[in-house]
């Protein structure tokens, strides 16, 4: 069989010798970038993700994006906020879109979802958009931060000095509360004891009263 397959190349290139058929031209293999399989899928943000992490931002992107229309809306946005524990206001919302949102179309795509988050991790985000809850949010769906040459020390920084100031108000909150509390349990205190004073005088006044009768 191997001489069978031998005598047919060489009569058929004795056929292209005498010009009787022409050899038919290899077909060259289309080049493949050997790189392209690891190429980061959102460049701009590889300096703040990785390529995992991009895909989970992906993968809470389509869940969040109920109706499949390739964005997320304000509702949209306010469900996924509240079905992580961190429920925002309205101001809170329109603050977060108007944020990212780049093409003023009010709704954010992918690419704009990703900003939203490098805002966060470089703590960018205007104030009353709600950043500690953003920080909140962020840790429970698994994306955890990851801090890389670009966002640098000031970026990492910024970030954490914004999540402390946010913690700060709510701590000098609730110490307000607090010592309002206290305030009007001592003023409550006070009066029960201004009006059992009056009773005692009211009472030894009568008592007194009655012994001229």
């Amino acid at each position: 069989m191997a001489e069978n397959e031998l005598a047919d190349r060489l009569a058929r290139q004795a056929k292209v010798a005498d010009g009787a058929e022409t050899e038919e031209p290899k077909k060259m293999r289309e080049y493949e970038d050997p790189n392209k399989k690891f190429a980061h899928p959102w460049p701009e943000f590889s300096d703040y993700f990785s390529r995992e992490q991009c895909k989970k931002y992906e993968e809470l992107f389509q869940e969040s994006d109920q109706d499949k229309d390739g964005f997320i809306d304000y509702e949209e946005l306010k469900r996924m906020m509240e079905s992580r524990g961190d429920p925002m206001t309205h101001l809170e919302l329109k603050a977060i879109i108007k944020a990212v949102d780049e093409d003023k179309d009010g709704k954010i795509n992918m690419r704009e979802f990703l900003y939203l988050w490098s805002k966060v991790l470089k703590g960018e985000m205007p104030e009353g958009s709600g950043l500690a809850k953003l920080v909140e949010a962020h840790g429970k769906f698994g994306a955890s931060i990851k801090v890389q040459k670009a966002a640098g020390v000031g970026g990492a920084k910024g970030f954490f000095e914004s999540k402390m100031n946010e913690d700060a108000d709510k701590e000098k909150y609730q110490q307000e509360i607090q010592e309002q509390q206290r305030l009007d349990y001592e003023r409550k205190r006070q009066e029960k004891a201004d009006k059992e004073a009056e009773e005692e005088r009211k009472a030894a006044f009568k008592a007194r009263a009655g012994q001229f009768q």
